[in-house]
C-alpha cells in the first residue's frame, strides 16, 4: 500500500460517530476503505510514464481545477471558484463539463477529501444505474468501497455525502430518474453531481435539480498549468530539487505547453496537458521530420484515432479524408451540410480511391474529431482544423496556384486569429524555402514607411526630464512563488475575457489621428513577430545561420518600426492627450493650474514609457529563443542601437532565465548615457529578480551596477540572521 493509501486509511480510521454509553466512551469498530477502491482513487486512468517514477499516482499530479457558477448574465459578474469550494460548502451541486474534462477525477478528489475528515461518502456512477431503488444502489456501492461499513452506518450518520457521476448517462427514463433524484436529495445532506455540458440544456426540465447550484468545470489556464508542470518536474525529487532548477525547468516546459495550447487551440483539459508533457519529454532528444510542436499535434491526432478504435492500417485513409475535408471547409468559409458532404465525397472519389464516407463521418463524430453545429459538420477542436488545413497547404503549395493564392490571403489577413494560426501550423508541416520567403516579405511590408526605432538619446529626449523625476526603483523582498502566481492570474484574466494582450493603449484623442486600419495592422505586426519566433524556435538546428538572422531581424525590425510609428503619433497627439487629462483633473479644487498641467504631462509620459517598455518585451518574447542566442548576439553587434541592445538583453533574461551580471554590465556600459534606456534596463532586471531565485550576492552586484537600492533585502536577511 503506497503513501496515499496509508494517508486515507489513517485519516478515516473511525468513520462512524463515537457513542456514549453510561458515561463511557465506546470505541467503534474500525472502518476502512476497500483496497480496490483505494486503487481506483489513485488511478490516473491513462497510461503515463516518467523517467524518474515507475508508476505515476493521481495524487502526485492532481491539480484542483476552477469552476464557474452558471447563471450570471454578464461577463463581469462571473463567479469563479476553486473546485474545493463545493467540498467545503455543504449543499447540492451540479457540475458540468465536456468529455475528458476531469469530472470523475474531481469526484475522486472529493472522495479523498471527505474520507480524510471521517465523513461517510459514497460514489455512484450513473452510467451503471438501471433501477431507482436508492438503498439497493447504496448498499452495493458500500460493499465495494468499504470494509466493515453498512448502509445503516452511512444513512444514520450526521453528515452524509453522495458523489453521483455522469448523470447524463443514467439508465432510467425521465419518470424514474426523477424518483431516484428525489430519493437522493432526501437521503443525503451534501451532494455533488457531474454531467456533460450538453446535458445542461435538459436540466431546466428536471425539476428535482432546481435547487442545485450549477457550476461548469473549467480548463487548465496559466495558473493550473503552472501547478501541474511543477508537480511533473518535481516527481521523484520533490525534496531535493533546488528552487532555481525547479523554476527554470518549469518555465521551459510551460512555455512550450503555452505555445502548443495557444488560447485553447488544443483544449486545456488535464488529459491533454498530461499527454503533451509526456510528448515534450519524449521528443526533446529526437530528430523529427515535423517540428517538435508539429509532432505533438500529430500525436494528438493519432491518439484521437486510437480512441476511435480506427485500425492503424486505415490511418492514412482517415488522414487524407480529413485533410481534404478541412480544405473544403477552409475554402467555403463554413462547415459542410449534408448535401455538401455528398458532393465532397463524390469529388473525393474522382481523385482518390472510394471510401465509405457515411461510416467515416459517423465514426469521427462519435469520437470528438468532428461535430455537427447548426446542421453543418465542423472540426471539434481548433487544433484539428488548423493541423489539416496546414497539411493540405504544405503538400500542395508547389503544385497548386489556388493554394499559393490562399497563402497570400492568409498573410494579407494575418490579423485574423484563425489565419495566423493556420500559418503557424504550416511552419510545423514543412521546411520548404517558400514559407520563409512569404513570411519575411510580409514582415518587411509592415509599417514599411517608418525606420526601425533605435531609442537613441535624441529619439527619446522628450522623456528624459520625466525619467529624472520619477522615483528610483528599489529591489523589494518579494515571495517568488506569489509573484509568479500573480503573473499567471493576470494571463488567465486576459484570456478569460478574450482580450488580446498588447502594448498599445491610446486615449480617444490619440485615436483620432490614426487610420481605422491601425488595429489590424498592429495585430498583423505582433502575429508576424510570433511567426518568425515560432520558426526560429522550431528550426534553429536545421536553418542556416543567415536564414535565422534574417528571420530574427525581420521580426525585430517590424516591431521597432511600429515603435517609431507610436512615438511619432504620441508626439503628434501629445497636446490633445495632455489637454484631455488636464480637463479630467480640473474637478479637483486642491490642484493649481500649474499642478494640473504637470500631472497631465506626467500621465502622458507614463503611457508613452509603458508602451515603449512593453513593445520591447513583446518583441523579445515573440522572436526569442534560448537555443538561438548566438543569432541575437550577432544582430546586436550588427546594429548596435540602444533598442537592439536592450532587445538582446531582454531575450537573454527571458529565455536563459539567468541574471548574468557580466552581460548586464556590458549592456549598461553601452546605454548608460541614455536615461530612458537605463530605466528600461533597470525594470527588466528588477522584474527578473521578482520572478526567479537570485542570490543575495548577485543582488548586491546588481545594486552596485545599476544603482538600485536593496534596503528591504538587507532588513529581511538581518531578521533571518537574528532568528538563527
Amino acid at each position: 500500500m503506497d503513501e496515499c493509501h496509508r494517508w486515507i486509511e489513517e485519516a478515516i480510521g473511525y468513520i462512524c460517530h463515537e457513542e456514549i454509553d453510561r458515561g463511557h466512551l465506546c470505541r467503534p469498530k474500525k472502518k476502512a476503505i476497500a483496497e480496490p477502491c483505494l486503487t481506483w482513487l489513485d488511478d490516473t486512468e491513462v497510461a503515463l510514464s516518467h523517467r524518474r517514477v515507475n508508476k505515476i499516482s493521481l495524487t502526485s499530479i492532481y491539480v484542483s481545477l476552477d469552476i464557474e457558477e452558471l447563471g450570471s448574465s454578464r461577463a463581469d459578474d462571473r463567479i469563479i471558484k476553486n473546485s474545493t469550494y463545493i467540498f467545503e460548502e455543504k449543499g447540492r451541486f451540479l457540475v458540468s463539463g465536456e468529455e475528458q474534462q476531469g469530472k470523475t477525477t474531481l469526484l475522486k478528489s472529493a472522495f479523498r477529501f471527505f474520507a480524510a475528515k471521517g465523513i461517510p461518502v459514497v460514489y455512484l456512477n450513473a452510467s451503471s444505474i438501471t433501477g431507482s431503488d436508492l438503498n439497493k444502489l447504496i448498499g452495493k456501492a458500500i460493499s465495494s468501497q468499504y470494509e466493515g461499513l453498512t448502509i445503516d452506518d452511512i444513512l444514520s450518520a450526521q453528515d452524509r455525502v453522495l458523489l453521483l457521476d455522469n448523470l447524463h448517462e443514467i439508465g432510467l427514463n425521465e419518470k424514474f430518474r426523477g424518483t431516484f433524484l428525489e430519493a437522493v436529495t432526501a437521503a443525503f445532506d451534501h451532494i455533488i453531481v457531474t454531467c456533460s455540458s450538453s446535458f445542461m440544456y435538459s436540466v431546466p426540465d428536471v425539476t428535482t435539480l432546481d435547487d442545485y447550484r450549477k457550476f461548469e468545470l473549467m480548463g487548465m489556464g496559466h495558473v493550473k498549468r503552472a501547478e501541474i508542470v511543477e508537480k511533473w518536474v518535481a516527481l521523484g525529487i520533490e525534496e531535493s530539487i533546488c528552487e532555481k532548477d525547479l523554476y527554470n525547468q518549469c518555465d521551459e516546459i510551460k512555455a512550450k505547453l503555452d505555445a502548443i495550447i495557444r488560447k485553447n487551440i488544443v483544449p486545456a483539459k488535464p488529459i491533454y496537458v498530461l499527454m503533451l508533457l509526456q510528448m515534450l519529454e519524449a521528443y526533446s532528444q529526437q530528430s523529427l521530420d515535423l517540428s517538435s510542436y508539429g509532432h505533438c499535434y500529430q500525436q494528438l491526432v493519432y491518439q484521437a484515432f486510437d480512441n476511435a478504435k480506427i485500425p492503424k492500417r486505415e490511418f492514412d485513409t482517415y488522414l487524407n479524408v480529413l485533410t481534404e475535408l478541412s480544405w473544403d471547409i477552409h475554402t467555403s468559409g463554413e462547415g459542410i451540410n449534408s448535401a455538401g458532404l455528398d458532393t465532397f465525397f463524390k469529388n473525393y472519389q474522382e481523385t482518390f480511391l472510394s471510401v465509405d464516407g457515411e461510416a467515416i463521418i459517423t465514426k469521427l463524430e462519435a469520437n470528438s474529431i468532428l461535430q455537427t453545429r447548426d446542421h453543418r459538420i465542423h472540426f471539434k477542436y481548433p487544433y484539428l482544423y488548423y493541423f489539416f488545413v496546414a497539411k493540405r497547404i504544405a503538400e500542395s503549395y508547389s503544385t497548386s496556384e489556388q493554394t499559393r493564392e490562399s497563402v497570400k490571403t492568409l498573410i494579407d489577413n494575418l490579423h485574423r486569429e484563425d489565419y495566423a494560426n493556420i500559418l503557424v501550423f504550416v511552419t510545423h508541416h514543412t521546411r520548404e524555402k517558400w514559407v520563409l520567403d512569404e513570411i519575411n516579405t510580409a514582415l518587411g511590408s509592415l509599417f514599411s514607411q517608418h525606420e526601425p526605432s533605435t531609442l537613441s538619446k535624441d529619439e527619446v529626449a522628450f522623456m528624459q526630464e520625466f525619467i529624472a523625476k520619477i522615483p528610483e526603483l528599489v529591489i523589494e523582498q518579494r515571495e517568488i512563488r506569489a509573484e509568479r502566481q500573480k503573473r499567471n492570474e493576470e494571463l488567465d484574466e486576459i484570456e478569460r475575457f478574450d482580450e488580446e494582450p498588447g502594448p498599445l493603449s491610446l486615449s480617444e484623442e490619440s485615436k483620432k489621428v490614426l487610420s481605422h486600419e491601425l488595429p489590424a495592422l498592429v495585430n498583423k505586426t505582433f502575429k508576424g513577430m510570433e511567426l518568425s519566433g515560432q520558426i526560429i524556435r522550431n528550426r534553429h538546428a536545421t536553418l542556416p545561420r543567415v536564414k535565422l538572422l534574417e528571420l530574427a531581424q525581420e521580426g525585430a525590425f517590424c516591431g521597432l518600426r511600429f515603435l517609431t510609428f507610436f512615438i511619432d503619433i504620441s508626439d503628434a497627439a501629445k497636446s490633445e492627450v495632455i489637454k484631455y487629462v488636464a480637463n479630467s483633473l480640473k474637478s479637483n479644487p486642491e490642484l493649481t493650474n500649474a499642478e494640473i498641467q504637470e500631472h497631465a504631462t506626467n500621465q502622458f509620459l507614463v503611457l508613452t514609457y509603458g508602451v515603449i517598455n512593453n513593445v520591447l518585451r513583446k518583441i523579445a518574447s515573440s522572436i526569442g529563443s534560448k537555443e538561438a542566442s548566438e543569432i541575437y548576439a550577432q544582430l546586436q553587434i550588427q546594429e548596435q542601437s540602444p533598442a537592439v541592445i536592450l532587445l538582446e538583453q531582454a531575450i537573454s533574461l527571458q529565455f536563459t532565465r539567468k541574471l548574468d551580471i557580466a552581460k548586464l554590465s556590458d549592456t549598461y556600459s553601452k546605454i548608460k548615457s541614455n536615461p530612458v534606456c537605463v530605466r528600461i534596463l533597470k525594470d527588466m532586471a528588477v522584474q527578473h529578480v521578482y520572478m526567479f531565485p537570485v542570490g543575495y550576492k548577485e543582488k548586491q552586484q546588481l545594486s552596485s551596477l545599476l544603482h538600485i537600492p536593496v534596503q528591504s533585502q538587507r532588513i529581511m536577511d538581518r531578521k533571518k540572521s537574528t532568528k538563527g
